[in-house]
């Protein structure tokens, strides 16, 4: 993992996204905690927040192929996915998303004082803080890999939400504007 990465000077100083802080930051809790990420996150968020339809896209081959149309029958390389550990190798439903949404932007499983930390309005300044995008009156993130995104948008107090999912990631752009549009549409901008 780690010599696969480069510096690109030309990026310096300038908003990047990359995966690689999640990717290490995953693999420092394993190293840590003693414990697999996928132990730690299911303690973390699915056991607690009684999610049921959220798990590894890697855990049972089984459930894997039952989800095989999320991927539109790409060949998948298992192994090189579970190395992105912390980068968005979980798959979940709709319903499990707007959950765990909802349930960070009210403090669980987050103390009141991280919650605070990563959303409060005068620590929110820059466009993206814990996985989310903050425009003026909702979050949204977005998510694209293996032939799968999805789309959130969802209020600040977590009471409205437009979640987009498809197995068509040609369509990123398209389906993000979507999202945009749908959730103007029935909420305001």
């Amino acid at each position: 993992m780690i010599q696969g990465t480069h510096y690109n000077e030309q990026n310096f100083g300038k908003w990047d996204y990359q995966d690689l802080d999640y990717i290490l930051l995953s693999h420092i809790l394993e190293k840590a905690s003693g414990q697999s990420y996928e132990t730690l996150f299911n303690d973390m968020y699915v056991y607690p927040l009684k999610l049921k339809h959220t798990d590894f896209v890697w855990v049972d081959q089984r459930k894997l192929k039952e989800i095989d149309f999320l991927f539109n029958g790409q060949n998948i390389d298992l192994n090189a996915m579970h190395g992105l550990l912390g980068a968005g190798r979980v798959a979940m439903s709709n319903d499990d998303l707007y959950k765990v949404s909802l349930d960070l932007l009210n403090g669980k499983p987050l103390s009141s004082q991280n919650k605070d930390i990563i959303y409060a309005p005068e620590n929110n300044t820059s466009h993206y803080r814990g996985g989310l995008y903050t425009k003026n009156n909702h979050y949204e993130s977005n998510g694209n890999g293996y032939g799968y995104c999805n789309f959130l948008r969802i209020s600040k107090d977590g009471q409205n939400a437009v979640i987009l999912q498809s197995t068509d990631s040609s369509r990123y752009g398209d389906l993000s504007n979507s999202a945009d549009k749908i959730y103007a549409d029935l909420f305001g901008k």
